[in-house]
């Protein structure tokens, strides 16, 4: 399985590895092609039908998931949810909200706003508002951020916002938290509060499929130039919580889409190849081990030969067909610590790892774990709030460690601290922070006592 991140696939020229091969081309034709489909259209790639308890979370998840793979900035719609809080008490409503500075690049501001506040009188909805504001001489501002509309005696409803931004100078990246209760129980939340229908709320797009057509210049081998390949996105608004894979349409001829690989769209990029996200390459027997240089090479295949099998006699006609106790206790041995920890005794042991933007290394035998602590965080990196009980999700680079001396697919380093369990006979660890930062770190590992 190939990964191409997105900062590839959105580059003009394309780079070598990406337009030099069909995996390539297929993740750089769907990235650009997804790009301007949002663009045209971004709500069926931000947005779902709301369900019970946390939708609104799922849309800003997407929502940043989106605008991190195609590099765009669509900041979040506005987001409404009636209530039912009649006039008569006093209301407590608390939520959080980030919003991001509207400046040119290199700055990425971001702000966080707590909103803890009561309000007094009937409300008819909370949400993400905006507000006109109409100062002297008719001239106007758009303000935006949670808010709450509220019924005034004739009927006539008005908007109060909380924390506002103007909406001019920053975007909304996401609802972070939202909450109604009453003063006097402020821990029993008002139901409606945040959504608790299954109807679509308004504005709300209907959470189908996006089916489009991508084109590959280079073409496929076997089929004529230039190719177009008809593709489905399902379920589009899902990728702030797991990968999507893509379909190809059923429309293709079954021999053109059995030799077309799978594809997964993830925040940072596209795989292309057989399996699932972060799957170890597929293994099958067989008397070669191939490259994966096109299309039709997309597995690893491997063989072991089993060894022959010695029976031991009851008299064995020499010593050579049967070993004594004591070769059968060092051969057995050999191969547990080939494959687990020491089986005879050890002691634990760390070695430190030098700050560094990036770095690759051998790992001591019997590795257990790796550590990574972010010393100088990246400038520009994004982070996701985990609420009041989580940790927050960064964007800070990425590890990968493999077998034989090389390193296998990309994972993310998610938090500024990194404790990273390695499995038995790993090798190579390799590890970059985005520019500007760095990291050090820690390996642990097993020193087995001589035998």
């Amino acid at each position: 399985m190939t990964f191409f991140p997105s900062s590839e696939l959105l580059l003009d020229p394309s780079p070598f590895r990406v337009s030099d091969s069909v995996p390539g081309q297929l993740a750089r034709s769907t990235a650009r092609e997804l790009a301007l489909q949002r663009s045209r259209a971004p709500r069926p790639f931000a947005t779902r039908g709301a369900s019970p308890g946390l939708a609104g979370f799922a849309l800003a998840a997407a929502n940043e998931a989106w605008n991190l793979l195609l590099q765009q900035d669509i900041p979040i719609q506005d987001q409404e949810y009636p209530v039912t809080a009649p006039a008569g008490t006093v209301y407590r409503l608390t939520g959080s909200i980030t919003f991001k500075r509207l400046t040119n690049p290199p700055f990425d501001i971001e702000q966080t706003v707590q909103v803890d506040t009561l309000v007094d009188g009937a409300i008819l909805s909370v949400g993400v508002m905006r507000r006109v504001t109409v100062f002297a001489g008719g001239f106007t501002e758009v303000f935006h951020s949670i808010g709450a509309q509220q019924q005034l005696p004739g009927q006539t409803a008005q908007v109060v916002l909380f924390g506002a931004r103007n909406a001019e100078l920053w975007s909304i990246v996401s609802l972070n938290g939202l909450n109604l209760s009453r003063q006097d129980t402020p821990l029993v939340s008002i139901p409606g509060g945040f959504p608790t229908s299954t109807q679509p709320q308004p504005g709300d797009t209907p959470d189908n499929d996006q089916a489009f057509p991508i084109s590959l210049p280079g073409g496929i081998p076997g089929l004529l130039m230039p190719t177009n390949l008809p593709i489905i996105i399902p379920r589009p608004a899902d990728l702030g919580d797991r990968p999507i894979p893509i379909i190809y349409d059923p429309t293709i001829p079954l021999a053109t889409r059995r030799v077309l690989p799978q594809m997964w769209l993830t925040p940072t990029g596209i795989q292309v190849g057989r399996g699932s996200p972060g799957d170890p390459i597929t293994t099958t027997v067989h008397d070669a081990i191939t490259n994966i240089t096109n299309i039709t090479q997309v597995n690893d295949y491997r063989e072991r030969i089993p060894p022959t099998v010695v029976v031991c006699n009851d008299e064995p006609p020499s010593p050579s067909d049967c070993c004594d106790c004591e070769e059968i206790r060092q051969i057995v041995i050999e191969e547990l610590d080939s494959k687990f920890p020491p089986s005879r005794p050890f002691t634990n042991e760390t070695v430190p790892i030098g700050e560094a933007e990036a770095r690759t290394f051998v790992l001591p035998e019997f590795t257990q774990w790796v550590e990574l602590t972010i010393v100088i965080p990246p400038p520009n990196r994004r982070m996701q709030s985990g609420g009041v009980n989580g940790q927050a999700v960064y964007y800070n680079g990425w590890y990968s460690y493999g077998i034989t001396g090389s390193t296998s697919e990309r994972k993310p380093i998610h938090y500024d601290f990194m404790s990273i369990p390695i499995p038995p006979g790993i090798e190579a660890f390799t590890y970059t922070i985005y520019s500007g930062g760095t990291a050090s770190g820690r390996v642990g590992y097993r020193q087995p006592a001589s035998l």
